[in-house]
């Protein structure tokens, strides 16, 4: 059976982890033997070997870690992939000199695939022609974002849309919802507003609690939860105290499975500022919620405004006069989401992005 190794050394968990151990899950069903490189103190290591996946740690200590080159090189040798798929920016450079390496001297063949899901800046061009074989990006905007340089061969980089394992996704609804935030929600009555992503400041989190305290003055039994945890987490909570938000809020930390609170929200929101594509939106979407997602970077390729939900410019009023809508049109918007449900499912399944890999590996 063919082996495919994800590399990865970020030690936290967010869209990219997941993806990997999505993509994972599908190439073993296919018969495939995927493996994954990281570091040993990683929560993508810990629950991919839950999962049961083979893991190869790694001290990926920076992007010229002799020694991670030269373990990876040996981990090559003895598995003999035909394609590896690199991530962050260590993982990227030690898998691509390691990879070149094996490929040359022992004339294998083996795809070298770069998954960028996200890029500060105007890029060098040398890794991007030289380096890999070709780099996939999860969204045209992205893609574009990439290519700002003329000197980055444009056939070097395509767009690959993530994929979901929406019959995963709908298995995992049915389990039960955390106790914290069962109980929690059924104190009080009221629309439930539901936001994951991890706590970071491109995310909107606290220009929507600013938001939330304004709609509540018209609507007092609003509730919001956030699901996900991260660098902003003080931020957050200060902002929830200053605001005296501390009834209406709930930040329920890293939710997961997150299918089980999406299904009970009666509202969805992706309030981010940057966002290469996003992955929440997507998921409510398929469980037909009414969902509202800014309007910037990539988040317009998951959604059509006013048919599958909203897409919101990326303003407080903007975002204020979009969930009073939102709330004042509750059927138009059932009618959005349940448009949502087939648009997701027709771009966004997992089959159709590992059909792409494959196709990626062979040619």
């Amino acid at each position: 059976m063919p082996a495919i190794i994800f590399a990865e050394s970020s030690v936290n968990m967010g869209g990219q982890e997941y993806q990997i151990l999505t993509q994972m899950s599908e190439f073993a069903r296919r018969g495939w033997e995927p493996y994954l490189i990281c570091k040993k103190i990683s929560k993508i290591g810990e629950q991919a070997k839950k999962n049961g996946f083979q893991v190869k740690f790694l001290s990926l200590r920076n992007a010229l870690d002799l020694t991670s080159i030269f373990s990876l090189l040996l981990f090559l040798i003895k598995v003999k992939p035909i394609g590896i798929i690199l991530h962050s920016g260590h993982d990227s450079i030690i898998g691509a000199i390691a990879s070149k390496i094996y490929r040359f001297i022992y004339k294998n063949k083996i795809k070298i695939i770069r998954a960028r899901t996200y890029q500060p800046g105007v890029p060098g061009s040398f890794p991007y022609n030289n380096l890999f074989d070709i780099t996939v990006a999860p969204s045209q905007y992205l893609r574009s974002e990439i290519l700002k340089n003329i000197q980055i061969k444009s056939s070097k980089v395509i767009t690959l849309y993530p994929g979901i394992d929406f019959e995963k996704m709908q298995n995992e609804g049915s389990k039960l919802l955390d106790p914290n935030i069962r109980e929690w929600h059924e104190k009080t009555p009221g629309l439930l507003i539901v936001h994951g992503a991890m706590l970071r400041g491109e995310k909107g989190h606290l220009q929507f609690l600013t938001v939330l305290s304004r709609l509540l003055i018209k609507w007092p039994s609003l509730k919001y939860v956030i699901a996900g945890d991260g660098p902003e987490k003080d931020a957050v909570t200060n902002q929830i105290a200053k605001l005296g938000l501390a009834n209406q809020v709930l930040v329920a930390g890293t939710v997961s499975p997150i299918a089980p609170l999406i299904k009970i929200a009666d509202i969805a929101i992706l309030p981010s500022h940057k966002e290469p594509l996003g992955m929440f939106q997507i998921e409510s979407q398929y469980f037909q919620i009414p969902t509202l997602a800014t309007e910037v970077d990539g988040i317009p390729e998951t959604m059509e405004h006013q048919k599958t939900g909203l897409v919101v410019k990326n303003t407080e009023e903007e975002w204020y006069q979009a969930i009073e809508w939102a709330i004042l049109n509750q059927e138009k918007m059932k009618e959005y989401a349940k448009k949502g449900k087939i648009f997701v499912e027709k771009k966004f399944s997992i089959k159709k992005n590992i059909d792409s890999v494959i196709e990626l590996i062979n040619n």
